[in-house]
């Protein structure tokens, strides 16, 4: 750091004179050195950009970005804090009255806080933690930053900038990569601020990003050594789980990856999701909850970035990664159950871009009005068709024609379009099951035939279109209702047995799911719902049927979702029919 230093000029006379010259002034007693002074600098970060179509990032030659709005701390030498702030938009910050020639240094703390207008609360963690009895993930360690120390001098400081650097020596990372916590705050922050452009005082619940240099994509799950699926988004704790290994895939620049996993903490805070999660792939026909949400997610990242151009890079040195073009993103058929198809209608009701028939905008707005209101709280599963429906409902009637142009783009019927898309009727070619996508279910035991299949899905993910198949049931009076649902039986043998014979899985154990001869047996399982809300399920192992006796049902339209989990069960066995078909009864006790 500069250090002004203040001296003093002394003249000398020479030559001769005579005794009465005048006496020479006295010098001037120099100023008294100030005992407080001013720091301020720059806080930034490096951000390398993606290569080109997405293989890999420029690491060589990255971006400089301010770290925005994080907490920056003054500490002396024996690490007492001696003031705090917080960052400006361009990454400033400033002290005042500090103690003048003291030795300091500068700490920036990944987290994002603010109590308003608008609430928010994020914290960049290391999940990882080896010890015999970990600490609760909530109390592992925030990320800092410590840069190095300088001396306050005597005069004020304008210029202590300092950089967090990537850590890349240029053939594999060398030091610490101090810049990553630093991006995965800043895209985040990118999607508050997005949000708080339509509502300024909005309040964030709490979040956690846990990101480490060990997280490393792997099965099963242990989030104590950085084992991860993938990076996800985890709505029973509010927090980010983003992959860092070097070696294999790093996401912390990837910062549509971050905002789309922020989007589903989005959703789940601030709006509702009833996606089924699991692993999907781009162009798959999807459960058209699961579509809806990663769609959504995906032009969320987009809007909050202002650019459509969503990469996910692999390790560095890689040439793997791929990218998705949410303004025109068109991969296999389009319509609710493909999540691109989703991602780049909402992303084309947002963008000003003339694109064939994007040739308007209705701005993010209304996306968020329909998002936080009425799709939160929709009788209907959290589908596209929930969402065009209340958007049309509340757009500008200037605004309506070029909706639906969108909508139509993307195979939505607009005729009597309602939250359940009872009058859909384009489906994809050489699909099956697929609608209505409600079947109604009388409650006075009419018997309702309905199949599911696992045509889409060659992975056992258990989420893809007809999968899952809707019902609908008007309860009429507060009682309880018997559900049963009975299908024909595909064994090869004998059903395993109890003693006393039957077949109770429940009763006998995890044992006998062991037997290979259980996978031979349709496994019908249900769950039930209102308006979004956990009202009961029935997840039984008994072959080839399912009952279940509810509490007290109230008055109104409860939705069962019926699926077959041998589609999601990796043990059934090979050839196991890819269609089965169910009969459904319900009774009013």
């Amino acid at each position: 750091m500069p250090v002004l230093v203040t001296g003093m000029l002394l003249l000398t006379a020479c030559g001769g004179g005579g005794s009465d010259a005048p006496a020479p002034a006295p010098a001037p007693s120099p100023a008294p050195a100030p005992s407080m002074v001013n720091v301020a600098g720059v806080v930034s970060f490096e951000f390398p950009l993606p290569r080109s179509n997405c293989r890999g990032l420029n690491l060589d030659n990255p971006e400089v970005r301010p770290i925005r709005a994080v907490t920056v701390q003054l500490f002396d030498s024996s690490d007492a804090l001696l003031e705090s702030t917080v960052s400006g938009t361009d990454g400033s910050y400033s002290f005042g009255n500090i103690d003048a020639s003291t030795d300091v240094y500068v700490r920036v703390r990944a987290e994002l806080k603010s109590s308003g207008p608008a609430v928010w609360d994020v914290e960049v963690r290391d999940n990882v933690d080896e010890s015999i009895e970990p600490p609760p993930l909530s109390s592992r360690p925030i990320y800092v930053v410590d840069f190095p120390p300088f001396n306050t001098g005597t005069a004020n400081i304008s210029d202590a900038d300092f950089t967090a650097t990537t850590g890349w020596g240029g053939n594999s990372y060398t030091e610490p990569r101090l810049a990553a916590p630093f991006a995965i705050l800043d895209a985040i922050l990118d999607g508050m601020e997005m949000i708080t452009d339509v509502d300024p005082t909005a309040t964030f619940p709490p979040l956690d990003a846990f990101w480490s240099v060990n997280n490393t994509l792997t099965s099963p799950e242990n989030i104590d050594l950085g084992e991860l699926p993938s990076s996800f988004y985890n709505p029973r704790i509010d927090s980010l789980f983003l992959l860092g290994d070097a070696n294999l895939d790093t996401e912390e620049f990837d910062d549509h990856v971050t905002i789309h996993e922020w989007g589903h903490y989005f959703e789940d805070n601030f709006s509702r999701s009833d996606s089924t999660g699991g692993a999907h792939s781009i162009g798959q026909r999807l459960d058209p909850r699961l579509a809806f949400s990663e769609g959504f997610a995906t032009a969320l990242a987009a809007i909050a970035l202002e650019n459509p151009q969503y990469c996910d890079t692999s390790a560095p040195l890689e040439s793997s990664g791929f990218g998705l073009d949410t303004e025109d993103e068109d991969r296999g058929d389009q319509g609710y159950y493909n999540e691109m198809s989703v991602a780049t209608l909402l992303y084309d009701f947002f963008d000003t871009d003339i694109d064939g028939s994007d040739n308007d905008s209705i701005g993010f707005g209304p996306i968020y009005s329909v998002m936080t209101g009425p799709q939160a709280m929709t009788e209907a599963f959290t589908t596209l068709f929930s969402f065009a429906t209340e958007l049309r409902n509340i757009v500008q009637p200037e605004d309506l024609a070029f909706v639906d142009s969108q909508l139509t783009r993307e195979n939505v019927d607009l005729t009597g379009l309602n939250v359940y898309g009872d009058n859909q009727t384009i489906v994809p070619a050489g699909s099956r099951d697929v609608l209505p996508l409600y079947t109604d279910l009388p409650t006075d035991g009419t018997v309702v035939n309905i199949c599911t299949n696992s045509d889409s899905d060659s992975e056992r993910d258990g989420n893809k279109l007809s999968e899952h198949r809707f019902l609908r049931m008007e309860v009429l009076a507060n009682r309880t209702h018997t559900i049963r649902v009975t299908t024909e039986s595909f064994e090869t043998g004998n059903p395993p047995t109890q003693p006393g014979g039957g077949f109770d899985c429940e009763a006998a154990g995890l044992a006998d799911l062991d037997d290979p001869q259980v996978h031979t047996y349709s496994d019908p399982d249900l769950v039930i719902w209102r308006g979004g809300s956990f009202v009961g399920q029935s997840l039984s192992c008994t072959p080839n049927s399912e009952v279940i006796t509810t509490q007290t049902l109230t008055v109104g339209t409860h939705l069962i979702d019926l699926n077959e989990f041998r589609f999601a069960d990796e043990d059934t066995i090979d050839g196991y029919p890819e269609r089965v078909c169910f009969d459904v009864t319900a009774m009013q006790n």
